[in-house]
């Protein structure tokens, strides 16, 4: 299985493959680079699944700008199957989203796509693309007709913490401020497993809502869950990674898909620390992946600290496991 973190912007967007199947989850913030790998499949391949993990724009736009490159090379049959929880129509009121809206108009307009809306109704069951096993971990419920404004303290600000000293911020963290609600907390929480290998994909999901997702995960199956990567929700935001969380997993490698965001202050040097104050070893490295090199720079973490703290910090942007 390949996994591919493409450079979307702020925004995620990432390419799982494996034996001719593909699985496209989220189109990111900048729309060039979900176009640019979509012409380089192969004229014998498709789209297996295409997943919008939510409405937020940094990870719809790219699948708007996706499906309407396809629909101008005349190529939508090229798209089987969608996962997208939004209404399948267009005279939805209560909360204008306007990108959700203009998804849902192009979607409607290919023929034989098969569209689940409701990803709820797939917890508990195993989706196969090929070889590739796919289980959906949360939302819970159908959250289609659940779309409220952001209020402005829901859209996870954060103050810059990129010139805090590493071991001041592992000193001092907590997980007193996090994420809880708007879109966010609507996420699709994707765990993807092929040979044996499982990467957890949970979009931006809320803390509350991953580490709900995991705890009822792990007692179903009687185990922690181990997992070979993971990608940090929210692009490595603080305020969605939590003690309880790297408590319900066994992972060393994690992913932080992001380009540097001044706005929100995106990713988070606190997001290193919790990893290195929560983890469960001290004995065992850590390994945090950036798909762009200045979001790893904006950090300022010297060698001197990654070696006192066993972290591996690296720029990569494929993953063959």
């Amino acid at each position: 299985m390949f996994i591919e973190i493409l450079q979307a912007g702020t925004g995620d967007s990432i390419w799982v493959s494996h034996n001719k199947k593909n699985i496209v989850i989220d189109g990111g913030k900048s729309t060039t680079a979900i176009r640019t790998r979509y012409d380089q499949m192969p004229q014998d391949e498709i789209i297996d699944l295409l997943v919008v993990t939510h409405i937020d724009s940094d990870h719809i736009a790219g699948i708007i700008a996706l499906i309407k490159h396809m629909k101008k090379k005349g190529e939508t049959h090229r798209l089987k199957h969608i996962w997208f929880n939004f209404p399948k129509k267009e005279d939805i009121n209560e909360y204008s989203v306007p990108e959700g809206n203009e998804l849902t108009s192009l979607l409607l307009e290919i023929d034989r796509l098969c569209w689940n809306n409701n990803t709820s109704e797939l917890l508990g069951s195993t989706t196969e693309v090929g070889d590739i096993k796919l289980h959906v971990l949360a939302p819970d419920h159908d959250v289609a007709y659940e779309y409220k404004p952001k209020e402005p303290d829901e859209l996870g600000a954060c103050s810059d913490d990129w010139h805090i000293d590493l071991r001041t911020l592992i000193d001092n963290v907590d997980d007193d401020d996090l994420d809880e609600g708007g879109a966010n907390s609507q996420s699709i929480i994707i765990l993807a497993e092929c040979e044996g290998k499982k990467i957890l994909l949970p979009g931006d999901s809320t803390p509350k809502v991953l580490c709900d997702a995991l705890q009822y995960y792990n007692k179903t199956n009687g185990t922690p869950l181990e997992l070979d990567l993971m990608k940090l929700p929210h692009h490595g935001s603080t305020r969605n990674v939590t003690k309880n969380i790297i408590d319900e997993i066994k992972c060393s490698n994690f992913i932080i898909s992001t380009k540097k965001n001044n706005k929100y202050y995106f990713p988070n040097k606190e997001t290193i620390a919790k990893l290195i104050r929560y983890r469960e070893s001290a004995d065992k490295a850590i390994n945090v992946y950036f798909n762009y090199q200045e979001s790893l720079d904006i950090l300022g973490i010297t060698a001197d600290e990654l070696k006192k703290n066993n972290i591996n910090l690296n720029v990569c942007n494929g993953f063959r496991i």
